[in-house]
């Protein structure tokens, strides 16, 4: 019985072994190395689109985030509205609409004249309604609108991160049959005070009850909700799951692993400037569709492009640090090039270097380093002084400008005063004998 337990046992090693092998063979063969390679091939691209498409993906879903979520970078990209002609006009318009709605000029009028002079009444409330029109215009163009628009965007964007978040409904936005108005009781309030100031005491009576404008649609608050859930996840998300699916294929891949990567910056460049075309289009479809009762076409493009320019920005910045890394990755695999473009580089700079420090540039540094630091310094702040409304790049430019050439200063001065060699003045006369 023993033996034939053993036997069996032989058998059914032989038989395991033997499917090994015939497995073993067909994974050696050339068929199974090339299904192998295929898969291992498809892997790679599909982890290169995913990673390019999430990273591509990533600077609208962060714009979206802050502008939707962030109060006060929404506020920092309204704050130019408030300035804008066409804005201006618009509010101007709704604010003029609530105030003839609900004052009675003629009746206040009639009230006040006798009964002789009710010939008057027609000119009097003309003049006084072209009284409230200019009141209206220089509260809305004046700089206490800006202060006012800012603190009403302020408000209602507060409120409305609350009403998509769930935690509160508010009062400075109210979401009607789709519409998202913002109330504009402030500029009210505003206008109210000038003409009262102006002499126009019956303005006091002028309720700002109802005073709103329209800023945006908003159709079904619940899916409003779930969409910024999906919205902050994407955000937080999308980076991550992008660099790990590129990781991943150039992990899979079994050689020339910076072509991979050269290929991934290349698709995500592709996909931002897709995204910015995309943009484009967006734009003209939010004019067409954009009643011209609310905004004006002009005043509609500035609120687009003004809402937009971050994204625009942010599609820029990805861009460009996505050539770079392209470009820094292709350089990796010409390093004998580079090896030689960086000695010529050097030797010129060296060239460079040595006429600067032995000329008359140089020479100077080296006598008043402290007045060539203070010049440089100078000149730095007076490029940011000049400039007409610096971004924050251009600051940056000129910083690291200012911080470089104090860099070159440093070194001249540490070089200490130059030597004159004798050969150097033209007909020196011959060194002194000691013999």
């Amino acid at each position: 019985m023993a033996d034939e337990d053993r036997r069996a046992d032989v058998a059914a090693l032989e038989a395991e072994v033997e499917r090994l092998r015939r497995r073993n063979a067909a994974l050696e063969s050339p068929g199974g190395a090339r299904a192998r390679r295929l898969a291992r091939s498809t892997t790679v691209v599909v982890l290169v689109v995913v990673g390019a498409l999430c990273l591509t993906l990533t600077v609208p879903a962060v714009w979206a985030r802050n502008q939707v979520l962030d109060t006060e970078r929404y506020v920092a990209n309204t704050a130019p509205l408030a300035t804008d002609p066409g804005v201006q006009a618009a509010v101007e318009a709704v604010a003029n609409r609530q105030i003839a709605a609900r004052l009675d000029v003629g009746g206040l009028v009639a009230e006040a004249l006798p009964q002789q002079a009710q010939r008057l009444r027609a000119p009097i409330a003309s003049a006084v309604t072209g009284l409230v029109a200019a009141a209206v215009h220089r509260a809305v163009v004046s700089e206490q609108f800006a202060a006012v628009w800012t603190a009403a965007n302020r408000a209602a964007h507060a409120t409305l991160v609350g009403i998509l978040t769930g935690k509160d409904d508010g009062q400075a936005v109210t979401v009607s049959g789709g519409a998202v108005l913002l109330d504009l009781a402030p500029v009210i309030e505003l206008v109210k005070a000038r003409l009262v100031a102006s002499g126009l005491t019956v303005a006091q009576s002028i309720p700002a009850v109802g005073t709103s404008i329209e800023i945006a649609r908003l159709d079904g608050v619940e899916r409003a909700q779930q969409l910024v859930r999906w919205l902050r996840t994407l955000a937080d998300w999308l980076p991550w799951v992008g660099l790990a699916a590129i990781a991943g294929g150039v992990a899979l891949t079994p050689g020339r692993r910076r072509r991979t990567v050269l290929r991934a910056a290349l698709a995500t460049a592709l996909g931002l400037l897709l995204l910015r075309a995309g943009l484009l289009v967006a734009r003209e479809v939010y004019l067409d569709r954009m009643p011209t009762t609310v905004l004006s076409t002009p005043a509609s493009a500035a609120v687009f492009d003004t809402l937009t320019r971050f994204l625009r920005d942010g599609i820029r910045l990805a861009f460009v640090v996505v050539l770079v890394a392209a470009g820094l990755t292709a350089l990796l695999g010409h390093r004998a090039a580079v090896a030689r473009l960086a000695g010529r580089a050097l030797a010129v700079g060296r060239g460079l270097w040595r006429d600067l420090s032995h000329g008359p540039l140089g020479v100077a540094v080296t006598r008043r380093p402290r007045a060539a630091a203070g010049s440089v310094v100078a000149v730095g702040a007076l490029v940011l002084v000049l400039w007409d409304d610096p971004t924050g790049a251009v600051v940056l430019t000129v910083l690291l400008v200012v911080v470089l050439v104090l860099a070159v200063v440093t070194a001249l001065v540490s070089r200490g005063p130059r030597t004159v060699r004798r050969d150097d003045v033209e007909g020196a006369p011959p060194a002194p004998s000691h013999g």
